[in-house]
This record gives structure tokens, sequence and C-alpha cells, in this order.
């Protein structure tokens, strides 16, 4: 039997389609996800996003929902962001907490920053 001669469109098939193929499945899975840009509130604060004075809105606005609040001392609330990555140095993980203070009129009052490295098991 004899084989027959592969011609341009075969070549065409044979390596379009892939090539095709995976630029349909990126253009896919990137619509299905979105363009949603992951934050990090730590660096957001630490850029000078939040102002001394900016109101409870204006911070929420510009970096989003507290993992938690509590009441502070001048009857106001304080806000605590959170942040863990990996200390590349220390070879551990970290953990960065951004605390923001309003007085009692929802005001930004301070700003407030804290690493900790958790105890490393014995």
């Amino acid at each position: 039997m004899k084989r027959q001669k592969l011609g341009l469109i075969d070549y065409s098939v044979m390596i379009g389609g892939p090539v095709v193929f995976i630029l349909i499945a990126v253009v896919g899975i990137r619509s299905l996800l979105g363009t949603q840009e992951i934050t990090n509130p730590i660096s957001k604060l630490k850029s000078g996003e939040v102002k001394i004075g900016m109101d409870e809105s204006e911070v929420l606005k510009r970096v989003g929902q507290p993992k938690s609040t509590t009441d502070n001392s001048s009857g106001g609330l304080t806000y605590r962001y959170e942040h863990g990555l990996w200390d590349t140095e220390r070879k551990t993980f970290m953990e960065e907490d951004a605390y923001i203070d309003f007085d009692s009129t929802n005001h930004v009052s301070g700003i407030s920053f804290e690493s900790k490295t958790p105890p490393q098991p014995h």
C-alpha cells in the first residue's frame, strides 16, 4: 500500500488544530474566571491609600471589608486586616496585620502594622 503525501491542508489541520484549541481554551477559561484583581489590603495601606481623616465608607471602598472589627477606647471602631505570606529569608510563614482606628465620628484616627511569625514546631 502506497502512502499518500501530506499536503498543505493536512499540515494546517495537524498544527493549526491544536493551536486553535489551546487558544480557545485559554480565552474561555479567562472569560469564566474574569479579570478580578487579587488584592493585598496590607500593601494598599502601606502605599498610603488610606489617610488620617478619611471616613469609614472611603476606607471600605479603597481597601475592602476587614477581617474583623472591634470597639476601641475612643468610642470608635478598629478594623483589622490580615495577609499571610512566605518569608523567603527566614523560610517560614509570616502573618501581617494592619489596624485602622476610627474615632467616634467614624474618621480614621490612626493606622498601625504588626508582623507575626508563628512558633516553629519542635
